[in-house]
């Protein structure tokens, strides 16, 4: 059996700095430049009741903001907010927006464990995000019903990697919460299951930094202990609250200095912000989110 990573604390008081967040100590004083952050990337799941109501008109705010590419969902459903999705994306490049990376989910019945074959519908999928040079798919959930299945899941995500290696792009996890407090057979951490036993050669991570702190790890043990896996990130901030909702880049406890100073261990590439819970309106905060990324010190 392989050994199960403990059970960490990660957020000690309201005044969580850098290094009261990592269990062991770290120096970030040297050998680190303060570079220009990266241009973030935004997560459609945040806009979509606006883009459900005016798709061209909340693409164009939000190239307006700054944004530069997006994060798409439903990918595995073939449309997104009424549009085909070549049609959305023939939408995104006629505002300067590219689209590197798309959620698309996988469940058991994709899978023929006889066979030992993906089905033709996450087929399909995948075949599409390469058609349209989407080179990121991802997994963006586990359904409670199949989370107990992990040993099985594992085979489905694995037969997709390689059917997404063939078709010329990289499959991805996205976590939540329940991957760093439930546990499979073997009492693994679900997210131990996944980085352990799918090859990692073909799949990639993104790792949601929220839901890491929300369930009370430092991401930098991860970091630490899986170095380099972690090619995405969702960037939300953890409200200092009893119900410690998302908040805006900046507003909440989770130290992203700290976390991106060590970018390069956990081989980050794209930055992508995310929200799920709202202050103002949901382009007000996507915007403001933005803007607390850019005051970061990389």
């Amino acid at each position: 059996m392989k050994k199960t990573f403990p059970r960490r604390t990660f957020l000690k008081s309201a005044a969580v700095t850098g290094a009261a967040v990592a269990l062991q100590p770290h120096d970030f004083s040297t050998g680190v430049l303060s570079l220009k952050p990266p241009m973030p990337g935004l997560q459609l799941w945040s806009v979509r009741e606006d883009l459900a109501k005016d798709t061209a008109g909340t693409v164009k705010a939000l190239a307006g903001m700054g944004y530069q590419k997006l994060e798409g969902f439903n990918l595995n459903e073939g449309k997104m907010f009424g549009m085909t999705v070549s049609e959305f994306i023939k939408l995104l490049k006629g505002n300067g927006l590219t689209m590197p990376s798309s959620h698309c989910m996988f469940k058991l019945a994709d899978y023929d464990e006889a066979k030992k074959e993906l089905g033709d519908s996450a087929k399909k999928a995948i075949d599409n995000a390469a058609a349209l040079e989407i080179p990121y798919v991802i997994v963006p959930w586990v359904e409670v019903a199949e989370r107990t299945e992990i040993a099985r899941l594992v085979k489905v995500y694995q037969a997709a990697a390689n059917y997404a290696k063939k078709a010329g792009v990289r499959l991805a996890y996205h976590n939540h919460d329940f991957e760093f407090t439930q546990r499979g057979p073997d009492n693994r951490l679900l997210i131990e299951w996944l980085l352990q036993e799918i090859d990692s050669s073909l799949i990639d991570f993104e790792m949601d930094i929220y839901w890491v702190a929300f369930s009370n790890y430092t991401p930098l043990d991860w970091f630490r202990l899986y170095p380099g896996r972690w090619k995405l990130c969702h960037v939300k901030d953890l409200a200092n609250t009893t119900e410690r909702e998302t908040v805006e880049v900046g507003d909440g406890l989770i130290d992203f200095n700290a976390i991106f100073k060590q970018r390069d261990e956990a081989g980050f590439q794209h930055f992508i912000i995310e929200l799920e819970h709202y202050k103002t309106t949901p382009l007000q905060g996507v915007k403001r989110a933005r803007e607390g990324f850019l005051k970061l010190t990389f």
